[in-house]
């Protein structure tokens, strides 16, 4: 995208992808800007970036959850289009790291070994959802950032807390902060909390309810959840209720993809409902069927599911095989369901 200056390169990514943008991010994109000399292909630098006075080892985005911070620094990685990056969720790499230590127990100092190995391959690494929850993880990741500073592999991160924030209350964090004061003095560090989530305006401006009877549908559906992960990755998400666990095979940043039978077809109840609603800001779930007196009572839970997301003006995306004034009842609760399926279509119809 060189030929293209950084902003407006930005807004052609945001009308391809249909995003919605805000100033804020328009301010990020002219902070990255300051960036994308230093972090171009080694031939293609210029002269005098290369003496350059004193530049960052790297960049710390922290903002709230829906801001587009995921979204951002995808599009500045396409735009600078470098190829020796290594995109990864920030969980998955530290499971990556404690396997690479087990293989190397036996060394004294296998730190420097590791970042060497990611040094043959990458002059940047991103971080999505940069967490710390232990102090074993806190003080590896304190001495990795230390090599990979000092290797000069510049480190991009993502996270929903300030530096000053990582790892706030836990646990012998005092051994931590040396760490933190690291961050701080090697990083650009910049703050986007827009106060809007960026894919619920998104959203906003989308029909939401798929009838899926052909591959372009289910392509249409595809879509909106592509732009609405801006790049994450689904995992599994754990949820402890009263002792018992719940897990929800498909979550990322409060995004939830279900298939009909996931959530209905399970002995769930209100609780359980609430639970997952506390944690989701956006459900897609899939397959809603036709309702008999057979589904009755997977009938009762998707009424009392969509009462409970319906309450918490959560965002829906939903498909079916039929439109939604079509899908059938069962006898019993044919008058109740006419306000699910008034509901139904006012969570999915576009603004």
């Amino acid at each position: 995208m060189y030929h293209l200056n950084i902003t407006e390169a930005f807004k052609k990514y945001t009308k391809k992808h249909s995003l919605q943008k805000n100033v804020n991010q328009e301010d990020l994109i002219k902070t990255l800007d300051t960036l994308t000399e230093q972090l171009k292909p080694s031939f293609l630098k210029s002269v005098t970036s290369i003496f350059q006075s004193k530049k960052p080892k790297g960049f710390y985005l922290y903002g709230d959850v829906g801001a587009g911070k995921t979204m951002i620094v995808n599009f500045f990685l396409e735009y600078l289009n470098h190829p020796r990056v290594l995109k990864t969720h920030f969980n998955k790499f530290m499971v990556d790291i404690h396997n690479k230590l087990h293989k190397l127990k036996n060394e004294s100092n296998p730190l420097p070994k590791i970042v060497k190995t990611f040094k043959k391959d990458f002059d940047i690494i991103f971080f999505d959802e940069f967490q710390i929850t232990n102090i074993a993880d806190a003080m590896i990741l304190g001495k990795l950032l230390e090599q990979f500073f000092s290797n000069n592999i510049f480190i991009i991160t993502t996270s929903n807390v300030k530096p000053d924030d990582l790892y706030l209350g836990g646990l012998q964090r005092d051994q931590f902060l040396p760490y933190v004061e690291n961050i701080i003095d090697n990083t650009l560090v910049y703050s986007l909390n827009s106060g809007k989530d960026y894919r619920e305006l998104y959203l906003n401006k989308q029909n939401r309810f798929f009838i899926v009877k052909d591959p372009q549908t289910k392509k249409n559906f595809n879509q909106v959840l592509f732009t609405v992960l801006s790049g994450k990755q689904f995992a599994t998400k754990e949820i402890e209720i009263k002792g018992r666990k719940l897990i929800i095979d498909n979550y990322v940043s409060g995004v939830a993809k279900f298939d009909f039978k996931d959530l209905c077809f399970q002995t769930y109840g209100s609780e359980d409902y609430i639970e997952i609603c506390k944690i989701t800001k956006i459900f897609f779930i899939e397959n809603i069927p036709n309702f008999t007196d057979e589904l009755i009572n997977e009938q009762y839970r998707f009424i009392n599911l969509i009462d409970i997301i319906y309450d918490n003006q959560l965002s829906l995306v939903a498909t079916a095989s039929v439109p939604i004034n079509q899908i059938t009842s069962s006898v019993k609760l044919a008058k109740v369901f006419q306000r699910t399926l008034s509901r139904l279509g006012e969570l999915t119809r576009s603004n």
